[in-house]
């Protein structure tokens, strides 16, 4: 008999919490994703940043904005490895993460 897929799941927390402090990093400033994470939501606390979710570097005029307040859901576990961001201002963003993996 072959694999059997679980008829359901839900999801449950993974890992810590992070707090990302979104600088002017050339290149941008990545999540450290933890083992098992597979979608996720964050919260920005502070000032403006752009982000990008598929590992190409952000400029503070290029990526997505994301303003202070905002909020963003993470559908799988590409986009979280691939999240770089940046600040848009002479202001650190931080960005609040909690990341959910599959509990069966």
């Amino acid at each position: 008999m072959g694999y059997t897929r679980p008829v359901g799941f839900s999801l449950k927390p993974v890992g810590p919490r992070q707090r990302l402090t979104v600088d002017d990093t050339a290149g941008g400033v990545a999540l450290t994703v933890p083992s098992g994470a597979l979608t996720g939501f964050g919260r920005l606390e502070t000032a403006a940043i752009r982000f990008t979710l598929d590992s190409t570097a952000p400029t503070s005029t290029a990526g997505q904005v994301l303003n202070a307040d905002d909020t963003v859901s993470f559908t799988n576990r590409k986009s979280l490895t691939g999240f770089l961001a940046i600040r848009t201002t002479g202001t650190n963003g931080v960005f609040d993460i909690e990341y959910f993996g599959a509990d069966y």
